[in-house]
């Protein structure tokens, strides 16, 4: 059994890769095998004698891919264009199969971004402004980053980070403020976004890779939208949401779900509802204040009865778990 069950996973994954072969190959206008001398040979003939050369493959969507070869692997330039130009959008560097560098380009060739891989998991990352000057100068280990430098349009140091601690100013390519993020231990502890105008957009906090404390919201004018408190990436507390700069609702949630007394308000003071949630439904009385009176509504896991109906099922629940604390 455990043999058949091994050849018919084998026989899945030739299926797949054939599968995904015939994808790229459906891609493919034309392929041509040059030998390093300069003459063109056949794709079997490149296959069996393993010559060194280029394959130079026409895509499509009029992109263009030059790769040099040696021994059968990549050794030296890869190089994709633009479609429908000869303008190199990306251009890699290997040595004998492993990829050493990556710089993309934009359209008028001026260099966007530099990858140099010091290791498969040691990266030296480089991103330049549309002027050509340096954005950012980036360092990291298994995906994590260690060192950086950032800078204004003008080439000044804005911010930088050193062996994981410190501030990653991120600017667009015109040099507006994106976001600032502050790193403790190589971990972001601290998020600000912004708008064009410089307003804060957002700020947050973290803890261990995952929203932790509290989140704000603004309005590109800076009238709050909202006030979060999270716990391990959900929401956990108290959380207010505003229009037009009023407060037009409170919900106290619990990992995640509503569990608490929420509130609706109109020009942020005058209570107009209270309903009370209980993981995440509905669960107690649901009171709407009108014109000086109170019209309350129960409900009991999210389904609506009436006060004496709730009595007796809350009763009847407080009994089973006497019973099983018992």
């Amino acid at each position: 059994m455990q043999y058949k069950n091994s050849l018919i996973l084998t026989l899945i994954s030739l299926a797949m890769v054939g599968c995904n072969y015939n994808n790229s190959q459906k891609n493919v206008i034309s392929r041509r095998y040059v030998h390093k001398y300069g003459y063109d040979v056949s794709s079997d003939e490149w296959q069996t004698a393993k010559y060194p050369g280029q394959v130079l493959t026409m895509l499509k969507d009029g992109k263009t891919i030059v790769e040099s070869y040696e021994d059968s692997l990549l050794h030296g330039y890869r190089t994709e264009s633009f479609p429908h130009s000869q303008t190199i959008e990306k251009q890699e560097t290997y040595e004998r199969g492993k990829i050493v560098k990556r710089v993309t380009y934009n359209i008028r060739g001026v260099p966007q971004n530099e990858e140099i891989f010091i290791s498969p998991t040691h990266i030296l990352v480089t991103t330049w402004y549309q002027t050509g000057s340096p954005r950012c100068k980036e360092e990291y280990k298994d995906d994590i980053l260690i060192n950086g430098q950032y800078y204004t349009i003008s080439n000044e140091v804005d911010s930088k980070i050193d062996n994981g601690n410190g501030d990653r100013v991120s600017r667009n390519q015109s040099g507006d403020m994106l976001s600032k993020d502050i790193f403790v231990n190589n971990a972001i502890t601290y998020t600000e976004t912004y708008y064009q105008n410089n307003y804060p957009h957002t700020t947050t906090f973290y803890n261990n890779g995952l929203e932790d404390g509290e989140k704000k919201i603004f309005e590109m004018t800076g009238e709050p939208i909202s006030v979060e408190h999270l716990h391990k990436g959900e929401k956990h507390g108290l959380c207010t949401y505003y229009q037009n700069g009023y407060k037009y609702q409170e919900s106290i949630y619990k990992n995640g779900l509503k569990d608490g007394v929420e509130r609706h308000f109109v020009d942020g003071e005058i209570i107009v509802e209270e309903t009370q949630y209980k993981n995440g439904v509905k669960h107690g009385p649901s009171i709407v204040y009108c014109d000086r009176s109170a019209k309350t509504t129960w409900y009991f896991e999210n389904e609506r009865v009436n006060k004496n109906k709730y009595e007796q099922l809350m009763n009847r629940q407080e009994a089973i778990l006497s019973i099983q604390h018992n």
